[in-house]
This record gives structure tokens, sequence and C-alpha cells, in this order.
């Protein structure tokens, strides 16, 4: 029957909302190794910088609080960004009090093609170098989008290139060393209110995080301040498939990585369980249930009917049939109706709108009550013929022969069809099966 293999699932829990930081505690909490998130960091030309990590408690819950601190001993995200086009205005999770940058860093910049090159020419393996240049893409774009520049030229004032460049590399050494081939997301809590930076007053989700979140489900809850920062939402519109409340999830491991704001009586965390995810197969698909999609088609060649048949039925579709139908403007036309296991259903819809005219689909659940089957073999002088065996309750209902079983004998032994076809019936009445 047809099955989907599991995958090992990431879902991202973000009720206290995300960002860099949060993510990579949560991969600590998780198991990655700290000391191979630090050797594999040491793989980029960037330094002047140490990362720390250690157990906090936020609302009694237990967590990693991850940090990067500068040379100096400050922290990164502690300082006041005054580049304007640096995209992070650390507020909200990353924000504890705002310090001057020191003189040495108040004219360095980065551009964001410069960042991606040094993430490329890196010695990091092609699959971490990948998702952080997804990551780092993604954020260039939002930014370019806001100030309204080309991602390429977004430059980043040192500081914040520093910690931008620890925030998504750190993610995606993460995720490549936990071996996550899928990405899923709750809703995201987003905070509100607003937040004060260089540019002025903005509100929550600020101009980048909102921009990056257009995919995702997002709501306000519980704090008045930001809880989404610009790398965190990043980090979802990079590597999440699928933005959803969780099912058919089995949960193996769970990671609480820490945000800088505390809350009264509400955890300000971010929440990743690993496990497995997989379309359930056939056999466990909920007993009875189907899938049926249809199209209203008036504009296909007959002949193209034959051909979509056959792909539908060998990629796994239960039935396919196609009834004429009297279309608007006395048109007449063809209804295409598949039945499709819930678990492929999806991947029947796509061959249904790549290889027909049609430009939508209904889908809609249907209850399908089916006798059990069985197929019986019955000898005959002319051959075997298999005997599709229907029962309810126990009870035979119906007993027939299978066509193609029939049909050989017939054409071998030149016998009218349904000749064989009342021969080999006879044969199971009188007990042959086997």
């Amino acid at each position: 029957m047809l099955t989907l293999e599991t995958m090992k699932t990431l879902y991202f829990d973000c009720f206290s909302g995300i960002s860099g930081d949060m993510t990579i505690g949560a991969l600590l909490d998780l198991g990655l190794d700290f000391d191979y998130l630090k050797s594999e960091l040491n793989k980029l030309p960037v330094e002047g910088y140490a990362l720390s990590a250690g157990r906090v408690t936020r609302s009694n819950l237990s967590a990693m609080k991850f940090d990067v601190v500068m040379s100096n001993g400050e922290k990164h995200r502690q300082h006041k960004h005054d580049d304007q086009h640096d995209h992070h205005h650390h507020h909200g999770h990353e924000h504890e009090h705002k310090q001057e940058h020191s003189p040495e860093h108040e004219h360095f910049h980065r551009k964001a093609s410069e960042i991606l090159m040094m993430i490329r020419d890196s010695n990091l393996n092609a699959n971490t170098k990948r998702i952080a240049s997804e990551i780092f893409t993604k954020l260039a774009i939002s930014e370019g989008n806001v100030h309204h520049i080309a991602p390429e030229d977004v430059e980043f004032h040192e500081v914040g290139a520093v910690d931008s460049i620890v925030d998504t590399v750190g993610a995606a050494v993460g995720f490549d060393a936990l071996g996550i081939e899928r990405f899923l997301c709750s809703a995201i809590n987003v905070g509100s209110g607003f937040i004060h930076c260089q540019h002025g007053v903005f509100p929550v989700p600020a101009p980048a995080t909102a921009d990056l979140l257009r995919h995702a489900t997002i709501y306000q809850k519980h704090v008045q301040t930001e809880l989404v920062t610009p790398t965190g939402a990043a980090i979802l519109a990079a590597v999440v498939n699928r933005f959803e409340a969780m099912k058919g999830f089995v949960v193996d491991r769970i990671g609480y990585g820490a945000g800088s704001k505390t809350f009264p009586d509400f955890p300000n965390c971010l929440r990743l369980m690993v496990g497995e995810e997989g379309e359930a197969s056939v056999e466990s698909s909920p007993p009875g249930k189907v899938i049926v999609i249809e199209a209203n088609i008036d504009d296909m060649s007959p002949q193209n009917f034959g051909y979509v048949t056959e792909q539908l039925l060998a990629a796994g579709a239960l039935d396919v049939v196609t009834i004429p139908i009297q279309m608007k403007k006395s048109r007449p036309g063809h209804l295409l109706q598949v039945l499709a296991p819930p678990d492929i259903a999806d991947a029947l819809s796509r061959i249904v709108l790549q290889e027909t005219t049609t430009i939508g689909i209904r889908r809609h659940t249907a209850d399908r009550v089916i006798l059990d089957r069985e197929f019986v073999e019955v000898d005959m002088e002319s051959g075997k013929v298999r005997i599709k065996v229907s029962r309810m309750d126990g009870e035979v209902v119906n007993a027939v022969p299978e066509y193609e079983d029939c049909a050989r004998i017939a054409r071998e032994k030149s016998i009218p069809l349904k000749r064989v076809q009342l021969l080999a019936v006879t044969a199971y009445m009188s007990g042959k099966g086997k």
C-alpha cells in the first residue's frame, strides 16, 4: 500500500515570539553541543566576540539562555545600533539597556553581499551554508524592502553584523547537527504596542519583521512589547515548510530558549519540539474517510482524459471517473472526479492541476462504506481465474470473476468472454475455490 516515510521534524512553538538567540538557546537545550557550535562558528572570519550559554528560569520554567559577548565584555544585544540601514534595532527579547558603541565600532559597516560571500567561502558544510544563506538573504530582502534599497546593499553596523552572523549561522549549524528534514511552526505571538528606535516610533511588529511574517499566522497576546525580532522572523521565513497547528506529530525531545526580558507569570521562551512527522499510510488513515477531488472541464481535448486518468491511478488514486455534464452557456463538458486516500490528496490535486486545463478544484471529505474483500482462485480446465469475493457481516454478497483473467482465457481458447465468466462463477459456487 501507499506509505510515506516519517521525517525528522522540528516544530517552532512561538507562544512568546522568537529571536535568533532564543532559537540557539532552545537548540542547545535540545542537545546541540556548545563546543561544536563554537568550533563551527570559528570557521568564519569574525572576531571580537565570545559566546556564553547557561540555564535560567523564566516564570519557573528552566531554559537555556544564549548570548554573544563582545571582547570588551559587553553583550551585543545591549548596544544601541545607530546605522540607519542596520536591520537590528534590537528591542523586545534582545534589549535590556541601551549603550553607545565604543568609538572603534562607530563607522565600520559590512554589506549583506559581503556577509553572504563570507558564508559561501567558509569551510562550513554545504547544508549549513545553504540554510544560513537562506536566512541571511531573507533578512537582507526584508530590510531592503523597508528602506527601499537593493538587498545586497543593506549595510550592517559591525556589532549588528556580528550579532546577525552568529544568530543566522548558529541556527543553521543547529538545524544541520540535529538532522532536521522538515520544519513546522505554530501561530506566532508577535507582542503589541510600539518600539522606539533611531528612526522614530514604530508599531509592533516592526516593519522588517512584519515583512518577513507575511505567510505566517500571527496574533498579539499577554504582553505589550516586541516579541519577534527580524532575525527570528527571518529564520522562520527561510526554513518553515508549513505554518499550522500540530497534527500527526510524535514528540521526541523538547527544548526551551530564554529571551532577555522577563514578564510576571508568563515564560518568555521559545519552545522547540523535535520528533517524527509522517503522513498516515492508506491503512492508518481514518477508516472509511476519503478525499473527493472534483473539477469541471469544458476546454480540454477528450483524449487527454485517458492520460490524466492513467497518471492519477498510477499515483495511487482509489478511483477516477469522467462524467459528461452540461455547463453554463449550454457548453458540453466533463466532471473529473477522483477518490483519493487522505495522505496523497495533495499530490493527486497537483496532478489534476498540472495535467488538465482546469484552473481550480473542489475537495471534500466523504465517508466510504466498503465491504470486506478477498480474492479466491478457482481452477478450471481452461485455466486459473481469481474471483473477488465481498462479504458483509461474514456473509458473501458478491462473487465477481476478475475481468483480466477471464479475457486472457477467452483470447487463448477462442471462447466467448461471457461464457468464461459464467464458468468461473459456477466453479466458485461448486466449491472449487481455494
